[in-house]
């Protein structure tokens, strides 16, 4: 996760499930005025957020914000990608202190494939929650199901590697028969309002191998901290679990290559920090309203129904 030149140039399937959730569901997260401030959350290299999401932004939107706890993607991502009004700062979305200037000072987040590398998701719930405005929302998309963790499971099973894997590389819903129906109950809990929060089901075919190692290797939190003389031996055992996946489809195509197509599930969510005061019920007050709403509406379709009578007659 800290190769920025290497996601750089091998994340295509990243880029092709986020610029999926863009077409089909920005919608959902609607504007009202200009100068609106945006945070993105693990916004890694700052490639895809300004090739692809700011350009579909309103033109009128104020600060822009993209966050990583990697130094070196947020270096890489100033270096290429900053400039006034646009900014990217070192920030783990699960720390205990917010950075100065941060709290309620967002009307939109967005994360793109970065929150199922957060083991705490309360914890980032719950920041998120504290970094919008009252009525600001997120939107996000991440990994709900990949036999990826898998392989990081049974390589935790060999002694080699063991000390190497830890619990926070393996997403948190890895192994849930309904993951959407807990991370909605998370959100709610929260206190966010969910508008969306469901799992599409994706597949993405990597032409050859190297592709397929050079891209998982991009972001393997792993690798880096293996000296140079097992990185040979740990790539060898990691190919021959991919090789062992369900959810794999390996192919021969043209000179004997093998292309590998692999099938997962993406969470895509959208939710909202409600427009209240505390201590106020304002979901309570808003029903009272709604249900009052409906009675006038009747009582004035009767008594226009009792005017065209009399007109008539």
């Amino acid at each position: 996760m800290d190769q920025p030149q290497t996601y750089s140039q091998y994340n295509d399937l990243q880029r092709t499930d986020n610029l999926f959730v863009l077409q089909t569901y920005l919608s959902l997260s609607r504007w009202s005025s200009d100068g609106e401030s945006v945070l993105d959350v693990g916004s890694g290299d700052g490639k895809f957020a300004v090739e692809s999401l700011i350009p579909r932004l309103p033109r009128t939107m104020g600060r822009f914000v993209g966050c990583d706890c990697s130094e070196a993607m947020v270096r890489f991502a100033n270096e290429n990608y900053g400039r006034q009004g646009r900014e990217f700062v070192r920030f783990d979305i699960v720390s205990e202190a917010l950075p100065e200037g941060f709290a309620g000072g967002f009307h939109h987040i967005y994360s793109f494939y970065a929150l199922h590398w957060v083991r705490k998701q309360r914890k980032a719930f719950e920041n998120m929650y504290k970094l919008l405005k009252p009525g600001g929302d997120i939107f996000l998309t991440f990994l709900a199901k990949t036999d990826l963790y898998q392989i990081y499971k049974n390589m935790s099973k060999n002694k080699k590697w063991k000390s190497y894997t830890k619990k926070e590389y393996i997403s948190p819903y890895h192994g849930l028969a309904n993951p959407e129906k807990r991370l909605e109950k998370l959100l709610v809990s929260t206190g966010f309002t969910t508008t969306l929060c469901k799992t599409e089901t994706r597949s993405f075919i990597y032409p050859n191998f190297d592709i397929y190692k050079k891209s998982i290797f991009s972001v393997n939190p792993i690798i880096s901290n293996l000296s140079p003389d097992d990185v040979p031996a740990y790539t060898e055992d990691f190919m021959k679990e991919v090789r062992n996946l369900k959810s794999v489809t390996i192919s021969n195509i043209n000179n004997n290559e093998e292309s590998l197509t692999v099938e997962y599930q993406l969470f895509v969510v959208h939710a909202y920090k409600p427009l209240r005061k505390k201590g106020f019920p304002y979901d309570k007050f808003c029903k009272v309203v709604c249900q009052e709403c409906k009675y006038q509406i009747s009582y004035l379709i009767r008594r226009i129904r009792d005017m065209s009578k009399n007109i008539n007659e």
